[in-house]
């Protein structure tokens, strides 16, 4: 197993790109390369007072230029003292960690769903999926302010814009109502959100094609990152050898972030 480890990244950039969003691009040299769609780092704030990493999916990882790009809310104080982080600084970080998606074979076809912070890796996954003719459509679901849609539009992905709050061009309501109304099928999911909106597309997966996939990214409050502390545990469901069905408590940081949604006991 590869070992991972801490070290110091350098601030290319940190920027808001809606209203407490913001979007921070670090210099990681050959970690950069290691990154896969799913996958996150965790970040040390430098205060004394914030004993434990801040868990932040990686939206994209350019290995030409050695960096990875993160996309986070501003929700606290880890989060509010990162974005005070300007060109030049260095901050403490992780190798990425965890499990993330599997992609699919080539001619797939295949939709995102991502809501609020959670369509950042969903980002990831589609740029990695650009160049493999997957067909690719994204959902994207928003309170009302929206990021990134011109980017998945520029990958070439189908974009579907959902908000809570009236906006314009974006369907009024949640990425399920969006996704049943447009009768949007295919034959694998990938979603990353609050756990009732995750809950919500297993299910719609489980009604719409049995033989679908439906890959759920978890969010869960997170200790040491690597599963020594096991705070971050989510029930799944396993088979027994004789068959019958049990449940096993998988750490989300260490068997996911990702899972297969049909498993999940939600």
């Amino acid at each position: 197993m590869e070992s991972k480890r801490v070290f110091y990244a350098g601030v290319v950039s940190n920027q808001e790109i809606a209203p407490h969003i913001m979007k921070i691009v670090l210099s990681v040299g050959e970690e950069a390369a290691k990154a896969r769609p799913g996958q996150f780092i965790n970040i040390y704030p430098k205060s004394e007072r914030l004993i434990l990493p801040r868990p932040i999916s990686i939206c994209d990882a350019d290995t030409a230029a050695r960096t990875l790009t993160l996309i986070y809310d501003i929700v606290g104080a880890g989060t509010e003292e990162l974005s005070r982080a300007v060109e030049g600084d260095r901050i403490r970080i992780t190798s990425p960690l965890g499990n993330g998606f599997r992609i699919p074979d080539p001619d797939s076809r295949v939709i995102l769903t991502g809501g609020g912070i959670g369509i950042a890796p969903m980002y990831f996954a589609a740029r990695y999926m650009a160049e493999t003719h997957h067909k690719v459509t994204a959902v994207l679901g928003f309170r009302k302010d929206t990021f990134m849609t011109k980017e998945f539009r520029e990958l070439g992905c189908r974009v579907l814009v959902t908000t809570d709050k009236p906006a314009e061009d974006a369907f009024l309501g949640n990425v399920v109502d969006c996704m049943t109304i447009n009768a949007i099928n295919a034959d694998c999911y990938m979603a990353c959100g609050p756990r009732p909106m995750l809950e919500a597309v297993s299910k719609y997966v489980v009604t719409a094609d049995e033989k679908a996939d439906i890959q759920v990214s978890m969010e869960e409050r997170m200790g040491c990152g690597y599963g020594a502390c096991v705070c971050c545990v989510t029930d799944v469901k396993a088979e027994r050898a004789d068959g019958t069905e049990s449940t096993e408590r998988l750490k989300v940081c260490k068997d996911g972030p990702v899972f297969d949604g049909r498993k999940v006991v939600w």
